[in-house]
């Protein structure tokens, strides 16, 4: 062999050696590849924060506006609820004013009859238990919306989930963070005293920071509650306004071993519900309902 030939035989095998493209994925899978290398490479994907990204402060303050741009509502739900021992699941009508002012009519599953109705007035509590014929009524604190749901929020705290926001710790300072991958502004907020944290994620994607999870952690670190909202829409008030709204809501509560699941159907925003809406009357003679009833 000559030193030419002997040379070209030595390309040659060095091309036999160079290791394939993957032959045997196609196109679209060897792009897929190329992606995943990209990801862990930290090339390419991801959200660009905005360049005015708002501080923690601001944040808080457009949760507490969209609230207040909220008077009243009026929904038509289905609830995934602890009613006592039992797990329930079925219509809730609901009716709301700021100001601790609720209504919940908790249909039967089986059928379109009340199974409890309850009432807060902005002050106090009247609940009916229709299937075990009895009544309960007293002060309208987080304790009442306890009684029906086993969740422990306080009604104006349930309000401002309703309206697709979130309870926000007070006395609290924090700041703003953002997550790329996700496309979240993170706030993060701590009481002075160190007794509450909390963690709330926004969408910043399309510019609305919506409020799609909110946790309250207490001084050990341990989870106090958490609200998740998906399915954010617009959806035109009463009064012409257009309110950001989810679909969907879920409130937990490990240390009570609660949660309560809540897609939104028929709603109103800004309607007009006189006092009387929430106001029950208690028959005479209604026995009080028993411990752990409804």
């Amino acid at each position: 062999m000559t030193a030419a030939q002997s040379r070209s035989a030595s390309r040659g095998e060095r091309r036999r050696a160079r290791p394939a493209a993957a032959p045997w994925l196609a196109p679209a899978a060897r792009l897929a590849a190329t992606a995943l290398v990209a990801a862990a490479t930290g090339c390419g994907g991801g959200y660009d924060p905005p360049a005015d990204l708002p501080p923690a402060a601001d944040q808080v303050a457009r949760i507490r506006r969209h609230v207040e741009q909220v008077s009243s509502f009026r929904a038509e739900t289905t609830m995934d609820y602890w009613l006592g021992d039992d797990r329930i699941k079925g219509t809730v009508l609901l009716l709301g004013k700021r100001g601790a002012r609720l209504r919940f009519n908790a249909e039967n599953p089986t059928g379109g009859n009340v199974a409890v109705d309850l009432a807060c007035d902005g002050v106090g509590y009247e609940l009916i238990d229709y299937n075990n014929n009895c009544q309960l009524a007293g002060p309208c604190t987080a304790a009442t919306i306890a009684q029906l749901l086993k969740v422990s929020m306080e009604p104006d705290d349930f309000f401002a989930m309703a309206v697709g926001a979130s309870p926000v710790v007070s006395g609290a300072d924090g700041r703003v963070e953002w997550d790329r991958d996700e496309g979240r502004a993170i706030v993060t907020l701590a009481t002075a005293d160190a007794r509450w944290r909390q963690r709330i994620e926004l969408d910043g994607r399309s510019g609305h920071f919506d409020v799609l999870s909110s946790t309250l952690y207490d001084a050990r670190g341990d989870v106090e509650w958490k609200l998740e909202h998906r399915g954010f829409e617009d959806v035109r008030a009463a009064d012409g306004s257009v309110v950001r709204a989810p679909r969907k809501s879920k409130f937990e509560q490990p240390k009570r071993k609660a949660d309560l699941l809540v897609v939104w159907k028929d709603r109103a925003f800004n309607v007009d519900l006189p006092p009387d809406k929430f106001d029950l009357d208690i028959p005479p003679g209604l026995p009080e309902c028993a411990a752990d009833a409804p």
